[in-house]
C-alpha cells in the first residue's frame, strides 16, 4: 500500500463497481485465488461482461480524499450460484479448495453461465438462493493499522447493503486463511474442505479457506453479525421489475440524474419514465404511501416522492432483490 499523506483525513464510502474501476480492481486480486498467468490475462475482458450481470454483486470501498487511481481500498465480489453448480462443487457436502478459481475457470470456458434475473428471483422466492463471496480483498490487511480498521468497518456496512434482503439458503465465502479473524467476527463459520493436504506449506495469505453460514445455523444465533443479519428476510411488497430495481439500486449510491444516466444507459426521458413507473407501481399497491404528495403535480413534487421511495428501500432491501413467484 502506498503510504498515506501526513495528516491524511480519510473520506471512506462504498458504492457499486463501475466498469471504469476494473483496472484498479485487478490490482487487488488476492493471492489465494491461485490464478494462472493465462487466467489473470483473461480476467479483464471477462469482467467487462460480468460487471453488468445481475448475478454478480460487486462493490468497492474508496477513499475520495486520495488521488485518482489510488482511491479503491477494498473490492468484494459475490455471485449467485445455480443449484447445479452448488451440487457440482459439492458445496453442501464435501467442498474442495480453490472454489473461486474454479468458478472463474467455468466462466472463462463457458461451462458456468451467470444466473439470469428471473432465475435468481425464482430461487429467492423459494428460499433456495445460494450466494458465494468469491473474494474480498483490501489494499492493506495490516490489522495493526488504524486506517485498516476504518476500511474493515466500512466493509461491514458494505456487506449489509449488498447482501441483505435475499431469502438465502446458504452463504459461502472463500478467502485466505489469514482472513479468518475477520471472517469469524463477521459471523461466518470455518467450513472444512477435502484434499486440504495440497495446501500444506502455503503461507496463510496464499492458502484459501472456506467460510460459510446456512439458514439453519443463522436461526440459532442472535442477530448482530453481518453474515447472520443477511438471513433476516420478508417478501417484497411492491415487486418492482428488473429495470426499476436497477434504478433504485444505483440510486442508493448516486442521487444525481447525470450520474445515473450512464450507469443505466437511458436518456433523460427514459429515466423520468422509470421513476414514474416506480411511483405508479407503489400507488397501485399502497395508495396512501405518498400521503398528500400523491395529489400534487409530479413536476413539483417528484423530488419529494423520490426521497420517500429511497428512504423506504434503504430500510426494506428485499424490494431491491429479484422475486419471481411460480
Amino acid at each position: 500500500m502506498t503510504p498515506l499523506p501526513p495528516g491524511h483525513a480519510p473520506r471512506l464510502r462504498f458504492r457499486t463497481l463501475h466498469q471504469r474501476d476494473l483496472a484498479e480492481c485487478m490490482t487487488l486480486l488476492p493471492e489465494h485465488l491461485g490464478l494462472s498467468a493465462g487466467q489473470l490475462a483473461a480476467l479483464p475482458a471477462l469482467w467487462q461482461r460480468l460487471a453488468c450481470e445481475p448475478s454478480i454483486i460487486s462493490g468497492v470501498m474508496e477513499d475520495s480524499a486520495l488521488p485518482a487511481g489510488q482511491r479503491i481500498q477494498a473490492w468484494g465480489v459475490t455471485m449467485a450460484l445455480r443449484q447445479s453448480v452448488v451440487a457440482a462443487f459439492e458445496l453442501d457436502t464435501a467442498p474442495r479448495p480453490y472454489l473461486a478459481r474454479r468458478i472463474y475457470e467455468g466462466l472463462l470456458d463457458g461451462s458456468i453461465e451467470p444466473m439470469t434475473d428471473r432465475e435468481i428471483g425464482i430461487d429467492n422466492a423459494r428460499g433456495d438462493l445460494v450466494l458465494m463471496v468469491l473474494h474480498f480483498s483490501m489494499r492493506s490487511s495490516d490489522l495493526g493499522d488504524p486506517y485498516v480498521h476504518k476500511v474493515v468497518a466500512v466493509a461491514n456496512d458494505t456487506f449489509r447493503v449488498f447482501h441483505d434482503g435475499y431469502q438465502l439458503r446458504a452463504l459461502y465465502y472463500e478467502n485466505s486463511a489469514a482472513a479468518e479473524l475477520v471472517a469469524l467476527s463477521s459471523g461466518f463459520d470455518v467450513r472444512p474442505v477435502v484434499d486440504a493436504e495440497q495446501l500444506q506449506g502455503l503461507a496463510p495469505e496464499a492458502r484459501p479457506a472456506l467460510y460459510a453460514l446456512t439458514r439453519e445455523d443463522a436461526r440459532r444465533r442472535v442477530p448482530g453479525a453481518p453474515a447472520r443479519n443477511s438471513f433476516e428476510h420478508q417478501p417484497p411488497r411492491f415487486r418492482f421489475n428488473a429495470s426499476q430495481r436497477r434504478l433504485l439500486w444505483n440510486a442508493l449510491f448516486e442521487d444525481r440524474d447525470d450520474a445515473l444516466l450512464p450507469l443505466l444507459g437511458v436518456s433523460t426521458h427514459g429515466l423520468k419514465k422509470l421513476w414514474r413507473g416506480i411511483y405508479e407501481r407503489i400507488e397501485d399497491v399502497s395508495p396512501d404511501f405518498f400521503g398528500d404528495t400523491a395529489a400534487e403535480d409530479d413536476g413539483k413534487r417528484g423530488p419529494e416522492k423520490r426521497r420517500q421511495v429511497m428512504g423506504y428501500v434503504r430500510q426494506r432491501p428485499e424490494e431491491l432483490r429479484p422475486w419471481t413467484s411460480t
